[in-house]
């Protein structure tokens, strides 16, 4: 790597001799290199820092650090550094945990070279070292190879009279009072690639001079400038950055332009062309602020954009471009966006300037997307063009072959009155000049608070404008108050051949404006000129409305149709006044006008309605027809109106006709006329000849109604009930009952028996609360069959009769009348048979049994019984016992059961045993014949669980540290189940307590120690106080856990160094001297005591020198100094070499996780540490490797070389840091 930067550096050198200089400071010559090889291109330095060097093994003294693992819970606590410049990162994807202190001299985009050159045309001597202000270089090539790649201060500006290319380098001014910084003079190129040009002096001035002020724009092109990939210019606030003069080129092909929001100039912000060109391929313009052209300011200039973004800049006129005096604009690529202005928040053009978006040489579009025009009178800022804004440019105006206009804005606001002015044109406004939309251009999604959603364009009375819409799509743009589409006013002609004017909508629903996407307006009288016409033509694609305002006392808007207009639906048209019979449509003959007249219409609910006049299509009056609907029947109608306009001796289409509302339980059954005419029934077939006024009729439905006939006889009669349904569940109703047509009197419930034959009829009335009411009729027939009796059979053991089930009636009883005897079961030996006889009139049965058959008698000769034992283990748990006496055919085969202990178990007549309670106990099966037993051994076990538990202690204060006490449990009841006890301590900080229950002392304080049974059905606790008597606490501790020292700062001469906060200390010792060498060896000096604070800076010190630190924490006991911790050493080296320091420490795998801060690991397990220093500017010189350290070896201890051992359970941190002191820290969890 060293070769390679000094070949480099020789080559550079060979080159700068070789180039012709001229160089300029008024009138003085001033160097200008040309490099065309890439020589100058600076070797980056961002290598792998090696683990060790030469000195490594050098010991400095250090404290065995990595072999301490302090075990103070007091290390445990969080640091506390007050810098704000301290961060510390833990987890997510980057487990660093760093401590970075930044230092702006070096302009982050280089790498290498020194940190700054003074560069002074006027007065510089090239002899010199380039330093400071008074030792600056004389010419631009000497010291961009002294730079090599860093930062170049000018003292005064540089003139390039040669064509030159500038690489890898920053330029910033040296003082706080500049001319200009840069000049490429007439005929000269300057390329600029990787040039950072920007504001920022050097740091050794006094902060109020931070920034340079500068009498002229800083970058001046009279020659050809071009910005390249990298280059970074800016911010300059109040100036525009690049002032490109006439005759001039600015080529933009990569790169920034950057502004800071602050600082408005009049003119340009970006870029500032007079008579010049401006070309941009690629690159950014971004966050400017000027009056006119946040972006790019052009007068009698041209400006062509084929790639790159003007974005986020601001203006009063011309948020990303303003040009003006016939300047010209082509856009064939990239993108115009996010920027804001009053007027023309994309692009601003005036007087005779003009502007063409089309499509670039590899098919690129160029974008103009999401500006806004905001209203702010303050400001002038009137809210008009949020893409584009045109003004006096009738020659060639706006044209758009290819592009988009997209996600633009005109935001509505009041004017000083509280009236709105402009809010107009959201994609494009144009006044007084011409506009031409082509096919391959969009205007999409654009909004205007007002009126002019894509295109708003006003002509006047000496400059009429003109729009010509041949193609493209215009299409779901937005404004307010209509127009969404086009909204035109004033003397203008509108011509639409092509294209599609499709899903624009508004805000305002009054009159259609919501659907109106294009708005004609003159409201001039005719002291102004001829009438304006919207021209249409061939196929444009038009939905919505079209607004019209053509009244009789001023030339408004008409539409002229060509003959070869074809559209896919009628064009709606909607006028602005009130006036009967003014023209609305021009066909070119009567002939046209009577075969095109659908062409156009207006919507059914416009009062206003087309009528065809010769070759004309004029307004006229509609005539109103107001439809009243019923939407509720209550006690009250409920009914809304509405009106349907319609041509006098039209009829209404039956689509038109409002439909019946859903009104449960009526229904529409025609309208009525209330005024307008005779009054009546309407008919809405019928022509409309009047203004007219009907009304709904409605009826309730009729109920449906069934007869329910229940059974009868001669004695009991026939029940008929009427049963009546609705879809109302609020109707009630009455009931006419008829025998024949005849009514019944009296028969008016719901129920009626009758008692002869014949024909029955109902009438049911149905009423609802509104008193509506519809009826219904049923009949039924009841012919004589039905009165007949319904018999059945009843009968005792001796008798039967017959019984109506109807009348409840019973005949006569009669005896019964039986069959012979049939056997259904066979008597055998000692069980007894049956038999049965019918009656054979009723078929009732008897039945009797049939004695048993009788042989010699078996005894009983033993018996048994299964299972032999049995174990129960839940409370009335159950079991069956098998008794089987022997022989099975014995005679007398009955037993009895019996349990020895009943509290244990029980037994039934039948052997089923239940459990009482823990214990044995002896079932007993007896054979009654002969008194045979037999036994079953039964064990019950029931599980007796914990009811209650409680702490008792041997002692409940400790008055020191590692002081223990037992915890004993009482469990009740005494016999119950034993199981595993759970131990907590509330604050392990105070005391522990182990599995056992043994409480030892930590620190002062109170703890609650509870203990659970293993089913968590029983806790009990205790509090234990822990009082230590008030006397100093030594730590004694060492190492890196508890007192963290790192380097803040460093100089050539002086290093600084800062040591974490620690509570119940008096101050601080600090220790140090240089790092030892080969060949001496420096020993440890006490250089400061501080005692209010945590920082402290060595000063007078040798240049690229490395120096050792320790701090020492003290407290003051009976008067003496008691060192209560020692840090670990850092080593730090001082700038003026090629060394530097760590900015962090990364730890990229713990184990085989990567880019993790925490890990977790099983008792006895290891897991090593990968991990590496960060430089912060320079390549790293080790006095030390990287160290490892745990606050907790009882949880996990560290080697040297970074493998972590779980010990034990519990958690701790494991602290990685670097010679200087920064870390990051480990979070290791063990289970």
């Amino acid at each position: 790597m060293e070769s390679m930067r000094k070949k480099c550096f020789k080559k550079a050198v060979s080159l700068a001799l070789c180039i012709i200089m001229s160089v300029t400071m008024t009138g003085t010559p001033v160097l200008a290199d040309t490099f065309t090889d890439g020589s100058q291109s600076i070797i980056s330095e961002n290598a792998e820092i090696p683990i060790v060097d030469a000195e490594s093994a050098t010991n400095c003294g250090d404290v065995a650090s990595t072999g301490e693992n302090l075990t103070e819970p007091a290390l445990l606590r969080e640091e506390e550094f007050d810098n704000p410049e301290y961060v510390e990162f833990s987890g997510g994807n980057d487990a660093e945990a760093v401590s970075e202190f930044s230092d702006d001299s070096v302009p982050a985009a280089q790498t290498g070279g020194n940190t700054g050159v003074y560069l002074d045309p006027n007065s510089g001597n090239d002899t010199n070292d380039g330093k400071s202000e008074t030792t600056a270089i004389k010419t631009l090539s000497d010291a961009l190879t002294m730079a090599q790649g860093g930062t170049i201060y000018l003292l005064n500006p540089i003139n390039i009279d040669e064509d030159v290319t500038l690489e890898n380098v920053t330029l910033r001014p040296g003082r706080a009072n500049l001319t200009y910084m840069l000049n490429v003079n007439v005929g000269k190129t300057v390329i600029l690639k990787n040039v950072k040009i920007n504001n920022s002096t050097p740091e050794n001035l006094t902060p109020e001079n931070s920034s340079c002020t500068f009498s002229e724009n800083p970058i001046q092109v009279s020659g050809t400038l071009t910005i390249e990939d990298d280059t970074e210019i800016g911010p300059f606030p109040g100036k525009s950055c690049i002032d490109a003069k006439n005759g001039s080129t600015v080529n933009l092909t990569g790169g920034t332009i950057q502004g800071n929001g602050q600082g408005r100039v009049e003119e340009g912000g970006g870029i500032y062309a007079d008579h010049a060109t401006v070309n941009m391929s690629g690159g950014t313009i971004r966050n400017q602020v000027a009056e006119h052209g946040g972006g790019i300011y052009a007068t009698y200039a041209t400006v062509n954009m084929s790639g790159g973004m003007i974005c986020e800049n601001n203006a009063i006129y011309g948020g990303g471009i303003d040009v003006d005096y016939g300047s010209n604009v082509t856009l064939t690529g990239g993108s115009i966006s996010n920027n804001i202005s009053g007027q023309g928040a994309g692009v601003h053009l005036t007087r005779d300037s003009n502007i063409i978006m089309r499509e670039g040489t590899n098919g690129q579009r160029c974008r103009i997307i999401n500006n806004k025009a905001e209203t702010d009178y303050s400001q002038n800022k009137y809210g008009e063009g949020g893409g584009i804004y045109i003004a006096n440019s009738r020659n060639l105006g706006v044209v758009i072959e290819s592009g988009t206009i997209s996600g633009n804005s005109a935001i509505k606001g009041n004017d000083n009155n509280g009236s709105f002015q402009g809010e107009e044109g959201g994609g494009i406004y144009a006044w007084n000049s011409t506009v031409a939309i082509k096919e391959g251009s969009e205007l999409r999604n654009n909004n205007a608070g007002y009126r002019g959603g894509a295109i708003c364009i006003r002509g006047g009375k000496s400059n009429p404008s003109s729009l010509s819409v041949e193609g493209g799509d215009i299409s779901d743009n937005t404004a307010k108050e209509g127009g969404s589409g086009i909204f035109a006013c004033n003397d203008i002609t509108v011509n639409v051949s092509g294209g599609k004017i499709i899903g624009n909508t508004g805000e305002n629903n009054a009159d259609n404006m919501k659907e109106s996407v294009i708005m004609l307006i003159n409201p001039t009288t005719t002291t102004w000129g001829d009438l304006v016409y919207l021209n249409l033509s061939n196929n444009p694609e038009i939905t919505g409305s079209v607004v019209l305002s053509n009244g009789e006392n001023t030339h408004g808007f008409r539409i002229r149709v060509n003959s070869t207009l074809n559209v896919n639906e009628p064009i709606w048209v909607i006028p602005t006044d009130e006036t009967q019979d003014s023209i609305v449509v021009e066909y070119e003959n009567e002939t046209a006008a009577e075969k095109y007249e659908s062409q156009f219409c207006t919507k059914k609910n416009n009062p206003k309605g087309l009528v065809r006049d010769g070759n004309t299509l004029k307004w006229t009056n509609k005539l109103k027809v107001e439809l009243i609907t019923i939407t509720d029947i209550t006690n009250n109608l409920i009914s809304k109106t509405e009106n349907i306009y319609i041509l006098s001796g039209k009829v209404i289409n039956s689509n038109d006709i409002p439909a019946a509302t859903n009104i449960s339980g009526y229904k529409r059954t025609g309208w009525q006329r209330i005024s307008g005419g005779n009054s009546g029934i309407w008919n809405p077939t019928s022509p409309i000849t009047a203004n007219m006024q009907v009304q709904e009729i409605w009826a309730l439905e009729a109920p449906t109604v069934t007869i329910a006939k229940e059974k009868g006889c001669s004695s009991s009669g026939i029940q008929l009930t009427a049963q009546a349904q609705h879809t109302r569940n609020d109707i009630t109703y009455s009931y006419e009952w008829y025998k024949g047509d005849v009514p019944i009197n009296d028969k008016n419930e719901e129920t009626l028996t009758v008692s002869e034959a014949g024909t029955y009829k109902v009438k049911v009335t149905a009423t609802s609360p509104a008193m509506y009411q519809a009826s219904a009729e049923q009949s039924v027939e009841i012919p004589v069959t039905d009165f007949e009796h319904s018999y059945i059979w009843k009968h005792d053991q001796t008798t039967h009769w017959w019984h109506c089930s109807v009348g409840n009636e019973n005949t006569t009883p009669e005896s019964h009348t039986f069959g012979d005897w049939t056997v259904t079961k066979q008597a055998s030996i000692g069980v007894e048979g049956e038999k049965e006889r019918t009656c054979t009139v009723c078929r009732y049965k008897e039945t009797t049994t049939i004695p048993a058959i009788y042989i010699p008698s078996y005894p009983v000769t033993g018996i048994k019984v299964s299972p032999d034992t049995l174990t129960l283990t839940g409370k009335d748990e159950t079991a069956q016992l098998t008794a089987e006496v022997i022989p099975s055919y014995a005679d007398n085969t009955r037993v009895t059961w019996k349990s020895s202990d009943e509290n244990v178990v029980t037994v039934d007549e039948k052997g089923k045993v239940t459990a009482v309670g823990n214990g044995t106990a002896t079932i007993t099966v007896t054979s009654v014949s002969g008194n045979y037993t037999a036994t079953v051994a039964v064990t019950v076990k029931i599980p007796v669980e914990i009811e209650k538990i409680s702490i008792e202690a041997e002692k409940e204060t400790l008055t020191k540290i590692g002081e223990s006490t037992e915890l004993k449990v009482k469990i009740e009841p005494e016999n119950a189940d034993a199981q595993k006890l759970i131990w907590k301590s509330g604050d392990e900080m105070i005391a522990t307590v182990d599995e056992n229950g043994k409480v030892t002392a930590i620190g002062n304080g109170t703890v609650i120690i509870t203990v659970t049974t293993e089913d968590r059905k029983n806790t009990a606790s205790i509090t234990i106080t822990v009082k230590i008597p008030d006397e100093p606490v030594i730590n004694k501790t060492k190492g890196f856990g508890r007192l963290k020292v790192r380097s803040v700062n460093q100089t050539k001469t002086s290093i600084t160094i800062e040591w974490s906060k620690l509570d119940g200390v008096d101050g601080y010792l600090v220790y140090g001297n240089r790092c030892n060498t080969s060949t001496k060896t420096y020993k440890y000096k006490k250089l400061a005591t501080i005692t209010n604070g945590r920082t402290w800076t060595h000063k007078n010190l040798k240049k690229g020198t490395f120096y050792k630190y320790i701090v020492k924490a003290y407290k003051i006991v009976d008067g003496k100094k008691i060192v209560t911790d020692t840090s670990a050493s850092i080593h730090v080296i001082t700038q003026g070499s090629k060394y530097g320091i760590a900015r962090s420490v990364s730890v990229t795998k713990i184990g085989n996780k990567k880019n993790v801060s925490k890990i977790t690991l099983k008792k006895g397990k290891t897991a090593q540490i990968t991990a590496k220093e960060i430089k912060k500017d320079k390549k790293i010189r080790h006095h030390r490797n990287l160290c490892y350290e745990s606050s907790d070896t009882v949880v996990a201890t560290v080697t040297p070389e970074g493998l972590i051992q779980a010990v034990g359970k519990g958690t701790c941190t494991i602290w990685v840091y670097a010679q200087n002191g920064v870390y990051a820290a480990l979070t290791v969890t063990v289970k």
